[in-house]
């Protein structure tokens, strides 16, 4: 009898394991440790290794916003953040960041969660804002992205720097 339950203790133990079939996910992954590395890069416009991060067909969807931004805007939304903004920081610490990958089923999702601290050029606003990024892989590449956050200070911005320099 004690054999039968072991055996299938042990019979149920390697059924349950994953054939990339379920949910799992992972921390510190080559893919989490990628997103990291891509947000570095932002902080620091060091655009050449952030163009291999993506996949040409790259579609990046802005929480506020109902367009469809591509590849090439992702880099033309970098260079406005950084005109618009000084001190742009992201605590890459371990408890400041949390990045982790996930598997559903044939299909490989990253998730970033921060807290995004800059100073308005135009505003003079210290800001503070927490942010979620999901990204979608297509093998080792992103080929969709969600940005979600509050977009009041990077309005603000925008209005204030149109209104100096539609004087």
């Amino acid at each position: 009898m004690k054999n039968l339950i072991f055996f299938c203790c042990f019979i149920l133990l390697f059924s349950c394991g994953n054939k990339n079939g379920g949910f799992y996910s992972t921390l510190n992954d080559s893919k989490s440790s990628a997103i990291k590395v891509q947000l570095e890069n932002y902080l620091y416009k060091n655009y050449e290794p952030m163009r291999s991060f993506y996949h040409d067909s790259l579609m990046l969807f802005v929480s506020g916003s109902n367009d469809t931004l591509n590849y090439s805007d992702v880099f033309e939304g970098i260079e406005l953040h950084h005109a618009l903004f000084s001190n742009i920081d992201i605590p890459m610490q371990d408890g400041d960041i949390h990045v982790e990958t996930s598997n559903y089923g044939k299909e490989v999702w990253s998730k970033a969660y921060f807290t995004w601290n800059a100073k308005g050029r135009f505003t003079k606003q210290a800001v503070s804002n927490t942010v979620h990024i999901a990204y979608r892989w297509a093998g080792d590449k992103v080929i969709e992205e969600h940005h979600y956050s509050d977009r009041t200070a990077f309005e603000n911005e925008i209005r204030v720097y149109s209104k100096t320099n539609n004087k």
